[in-house]
């Protein structure tokens, strides 16, 4: 039986509990079994979901559905049922919850608002969650879900079973005894009778006439005037209840307060009224029907897929798969490859899934599913059949053949290592189901397969790349049925997505930019890039004195020393040593972040102190630290390169992240220096200079944009001079500072209160720049205005190339919420197009080199930079192909301008 708490029991109806792991004893006789009497669980479910609701930041899929308040009830409720293991369980709802007491009184919770429009829309989201957990509702039209939970405390007691009310309202203590109990999920604490007198001051027994006497402003139950939670506790110890309270009334002491009591007892009684649960509501289902059942595992899969709970579908135990309609054909010998071989020769369309460990440029191929209309599925034991008569038998049949894949170039560089290459990718599910969202967060083939097939694919046996069990270990009949049904899978997706992209009109960019640009990317990370690393040592060296004095330098300002790392002792350092003021609190006490510590270091050295450092300790930590880990045996880092990541377009690389290594400080300078060039070979920097901002000028055809690059001025002095209204020779530094940020920050979305923190100026000031900013670059204010009203209409934005990014938060009722999509909005259109210019302009060197007979390759594609290796002969005329090359990706009514240079390091040829 699975252990309480484990992932397992949160699937079946297990109930038992975890034992303390010690040596064993000698066996004892069991003592006389006793019966623990059962338990019911009741889930205040409307306070579930108005906690959940507001514990979470706005979320949305990405076809806008907002989902956070459904997110949050399914992750409270799986835990509850993980932790707590209930045998028996219900969630209560409201229903029409005000009309049973509206009866009462009129005006009851009459000051509450109507619930906000995104949680309305959730009603419906969580009650899918609740079916597919096969959880029991229970409710009553009328009346909240505090009567339900009463009524079925009575139902219980009478059928012998304790209760548990899983809540944090105070209201439900006044049901609490000795078999019922309080516990509360977000505190982690059970509550009985001692911690309500704790508490309260009143046994649960008085808590209706203590809160009849305190009243409720939320809920607009008055209170006694003159009475407050003292007093109402002292009253209550002497009188015990609220009826004696009135009958007493002339032996209380204060003349305020008899008085009080005399004019408003029948609010009073009202009021007690008012706060008592109602226990005898027309509840039909019996304790026994509340049985704690199986989740529906499939239909919880589907739903949380198409919430875009991925965490919570990776979190679930492996599903059953779903059946195939035919086993794939094991192919373990030279008779079966050319059986297959035959098969592919004769194919239109063939699928190919890849069975492999690690990091795709530097893993062995372990196996290969395939798929081929018409003939079936198959998988290929490579290491049976051997990589040479894999590399024999399959290349000649795949070549010229359109392969299908999900991640195609992880495929080329695994057929790769058999001898297999040239090979053409013609559909990358994965690339695809990117074109057609780039803002869904996952793209994995056994999501897509979920939600657009709704198949389950099979997966790999329990603990296989968790440490436990290597993909090289498994059998050839654990392989097949994964990696069959795998590239079957990418054989079904591709035809769906394939219609799709055709209808919306992204089937163009895929075919001419994304999918060609695949094996460019395999290329540029079989080549690599050489590192130093005796530089690499050396600069590691230096920076951990550095470290060191940045840090002494803190201990120094805070007068002690601290855990720097910890925000907690931070926080205490900063306000409650220094008593430096609180500018923003998080959930776990006052904020820390990067924007509060360079507000705070306006009034004192401390805080920028940390920023020096944190800034030095972070590059350290993620480069000179682990750099050295990731070089191969000949010298050279192969970082993985991401199509499907970043919803601008843009590409993103991982292990190593070569996108943030910063270019404009000194020990970002000194990194990019040990990344070097071979022997008799430099490096070949290309970068488009202010290509953003040469986009803006095209996109929003303002006039003063496109004059001041067309006549070669600086065009931040240039916008300063129209800013400020200075003559251009009269500019001073800080007036282009502030240009320059309202320039490119323009395109980000850049509001009064960023650039006045970014320039350190009042609010009112950035604002009043920013308006200026709009008054002299008309045409900029109408692209942001028209860019918002038009994606506003659509639902997406795009980029001069048909790049699309849909944006349906726009219309979210969360201001904050629909503001972000606002800068995303103004934003994708430029830096999408600059993504896209980039990649054309890789497609056409990884054309050009090779034609013109030169031995230089690219290596790493970084933001707007291209970045080549050739030999020394060979540099100025590399660096004038791509110079060409970049430019000529487009006319635009500026002129794009590309700065190169070479050198032996990165940082020299930068």
């Amino acid at each position: 039986m699975p252990v309480s708490g484990g992932q397992g029991d949160l699937f079946g109806a297990e109930t038992g509990r975890p034992t303390v792991g010690k040596k064993p004893r000698a066996p004892v006789p069991a003592p006389p079994a006793v019966a623990e009497p059962l338990t019911l669980t009741l889930i205040d479910a409307s306070g579930f979901i108005f906690r959940a609701y507001h514990a979470l930041p706005p979320l949305t899929t990405s076809k806008g559905v907002p989902t956070h308040a459904a997110l949050g009830f399914a992750r409270m409720v799986l835990k509850l049922l993980r932790e707590r293991a209930p045998t028996h369980v219900a969630l209560c709802f409201d229903k029409d919850s005000r009309l049973g007491r509206l009866a009462i009184d009129p005006t009851y919770k009459a000051n509450r608002e109507a619930p906000p429009a995104d949680l309305i829309s959730q009603f419906a989201l969580i009650r899918r969650v609740a079916a597919v957990l096969d959880l029991p509702i229970i409710e009553v039209p009328g009346w909240e879900a505090d009567d339900v939970i009463a009524t079925l405390v009575h139902k219980a007691r009478a059928a012998g079973f304790r209760t548990r009310i899983v809540t944090s309202d105070k209201d439900f203590t006044q049901l609490i005894a000795d078999d019922v109990e309080l516990y509360d999920p977000m505190k982690d604490v059970r509550v009985g009778e001692a911690e309500t007198v704790a508490k309260y001051g009143v046994k649960p027994t008085q808590m209706r006439d203590y809160l009849a006497l305190v009243g409720d402003a939320i809920d607009n139950v008055a209170k006694v005037p003159g009475i407050g939670p003292k007093t109402a506790v002292d009253l209550l110890a002497k009188f015990g209840s609220v009826e004696q309270l009135l009958l007493r009334r002339a032996e209380v002491e204060r003349p305020k307060i008899r008085e009080a009591l005399e004019q408003h007892e029948a609010s009073l009684r009202r009021a007690y009224t008012l706060v008592s649960f109602k226990d005898d509501l027309a509840i039909e289902v019996g304790v026994d029907d509340l049985k704690r059942r199986d989740i529906h595992k499939a239909e919880a899969r589907a739903l949380f897929t198409e919430l875009e709970f991925f965490r919570l579908v990776n979190e679930m135990p492996s599903a059953p798969a779903t059946p195939l309609t035919r086993e794939p054909v094991v192919v373990t010998d030279a008779a079966g490859l050319a059986a297959l071989a035959e098969a592919l020769k004769a194919a239109t369309e063939i699928s190919l899934a890849p069975a492999f460990e690690g990091r795709a440029h530097s893993a062995p191929l372990r196996g290969l599913g395939v798929a081929v209309l018409g003939a079936g599925c198959f998988f290929v034991d490579v290491p049976g059949c051997g990589v040479g008569a894999v590399a024999a038998v399959l290349g000649p049949a795949l070549s010229g053949k359109p392969l299908r894949a999900h991640d195609g170039k992880a495929l080329l560089h695994l057929l790769r290592t058999t001898g297999v290459s040239g090979l053409t990718i013609e559909c990358d599910v994965e690339v695809l189901s990117y074109l057609l969202n780039p803002s869904r967060r996952e793209h994995a083939l056994a999501e897509l397969a979920r939600e657009r097939l709704h198949l389950e694919l099979p997966t790999w046996p329990e603990g296989v790349g968790k440490g436990k069990r290597a993909l090289g270990e498994l059998t050839v009949a654990e392989l097949a049925p994964v990696f069959g049904a795998a590239a079957d899978a990418v054989s079904r997706l591709a035809a769906d997505l394939w219609s799709e992209a055709e209808t919306v009109g992204v089937a163009s960019l895929a075919r001419a930019m994304e999918f060609p640009l695949i094996p460019v990317l395999a290329h540029m990370e079989e080549v690599g890039i050489a590192v130093d690393l005796e530089a690499l040592q050396q600069i590691s060296v230096h920076v951990d004195a550095q470290c060191q004095q940045l840090l002494a330098e803190v201990y120094r300002h805070a007068g002690r020393e601290f855990n720097v790392g910890s925000p907690p002792q931070l926080a205490q350092v900063l306000y409650e040593d220094l008593k430096l003021p609180v500018l923003k609190r998080g959930k776990t006490g006052p904020s820390t972040d990067h924007e509060v510590l360079e507000k705070l270091a306006e009034s004192h050295p401390l805080p920028n102190a940390i920023i020096e450092y944190r800034n030095v300790a972070k590059l350290k930590n993620t480069y000179l630290d682990t750099l050295p880990t990731l070089v191969g045996a000949d010298g050279r880092i192969r970082t993985t390169f991401h199509q499907a990541l970043a919803a601008t377009g843009r590409l993103s690389s991982s292990d190593p992240n070569l996108q943030n290594i910063p270019i404009r400080t000194e020990l970002g300078r000194q990194i990019r220096s040990a990344f070097v060039a071979q022997p008799a070979w430099v490096l070949v920097s290309a970068d488009y200079s202010q290509i953003e901002l040469r986009i803006l000028a095209h996109i929003s055809g303002d006039e003063g944009l496109i004059a001041a690059f067309a006549e070669g001025h600086d065009v931040h002095s240039r916008t300063a001079a129209e800013v400020f209204a200075v003559p251009l020779a009269e500019v001073t530094d800080a007036q282009r500072r502030a240009a320059k940020m309202v320039n490119y920050g323009i395109a980000y979305g850049l509001s009064p209160h960023g650039l006045s923190v970014r320039l350190n100026i009042a609010v009112d000031e950035a604002r009043s720049i920013i308006d200026r900013y709009f008054a002299r670059f008309a045409g900029i204010h109408r692209y942001v205005e028209e860019t918002v009203e038009k994606a506003r209409r659509l639902g997406y934005v795009e980029t001069l190339l048909g790049r699309r990014r849909y944006l349906p938060d726009l219309v979210s009722r969360n201001r904050n919420v629909s503001m972000a999509a606002e800068r995303a909005a103004i934003n994708m259109p430029i830096q999408g197009t600059a993504a896209d210019f980039a990649k054309q302009a890789m497609l056409d060197l990884a054309v050009q080199l090779p034609a013109h007979g030169l031995a230089a390759r690219m290596l790493l594609q970084v933001h707007d930079e291209l970045l080549l290796e050739a030999p020394a002969a060979e540099a100025a005329q590399v660096g004038e192909l791509a110079r060409a090359a970049m430019i000529a990706v487009a006319q635009l009514k500026v002129p794009l301008v590309v700065d190169v240079g070479s050198g032996h390091s990165w940082s020299d040829a930068h």
